[in-house]
């Protein structure tokens, strides 16, 4: 299975290899797959509270196990049918956390959850690939609010909608910025258009909060000042 622009780009950022890593809300699990197959990991755990969907999954990855010929350095796999929130960090081990495909504030519930939930110690070692489908405003404030620092973050193009991928960990100083600052090249005709599809999107929801999406369409508007 030929990987979507959106997961490949995720895929591209696990360059080095890992104890574990974390493919939550991971759905058909195409890209922890694809981490798999090139041994990306000493385990891939895949997470999803779908119980019908990580029963396919369950069932292809043992089919896959059968095909191969046995090998020590085969890479482990694990499926979890359960809240993303709990999952539990290893104490001391390299992991990639990634979620993709819910909403930003859904995805900062997650957030929340997941650091409440294990010690902060655990957390260290961990990289989290983040890629919501919308509200990535409010999960950029939120995940400043947690103490995350921005690795790196890009957009991607992907089958006529645009994502951010934004990768965070508690190592990193750099602070995050509400709109995305570094990502952006207004040069480009699709940077271009994603700006205005996020002002456009902010001045319909004027009627809900005039205070609160005005400062949000501002600061978009003023993306790329000096």
């Amino acid at each position: 299975m030929k990987l979507s622009k959106r997961l490949t780009a995720i895929d591209t950022l696990i360059s080095q290899h890992h104890d574990i890593i974390w493919d939550c809300c991971c759905d058909h699990g195409y890209l922890g797959m694809a981490l798999l197959k090139r041994a990306a990991a000493n385990q891939v755990i895949f997470v999803d509270i779908v119980a019908t969907l990580m029963d396919v999954l369950s069932a292809q990855l043992s089919s896959i196990n059968k095909l191969q010929k046995t090998c020590d350095k085969k890479p482990q796999w694990q499926v979890l049918c359960q809240d993303v929130g709990k999952i539990e960090i290893a104490k001391n081990k390299s992991q990639v956390v990634v979620i993709a495909g819910i909403g930003g504030e859904l995805l900062l519930s997650l957030m929340q959850q997941i650091i409440a939930n294990n010690a902060l110690d655990n957390l260290e070692h961990v990289r989290f690939i983040l890629c919501p489908v919308h509200h990535t405003y409010k999960l950029r404030i939120g995940l400043k609010t947690l103490g995350l620092g921005l690795i790196s973050e890009q957009i991607v193009y992907d089958n006529k909608r645009f994502y951010e991928v934004i990768e965070v960990s508690f190592n990193s100083q750099n602070e995050i910025s509400n709109t995305g600052q570094s990502m952006w090249n207004l040069n480009h005709a699709q940077h271009k258009a994603y700006k205005q599809q996020l002002i456009n999107h902010y001045n319909k929801m004027l009627n809900k909060d005039a205070v609160y999406y005005q400062k949000v369409i501002t600061d978009y508007q003023g993306l790329g000042d000096s």
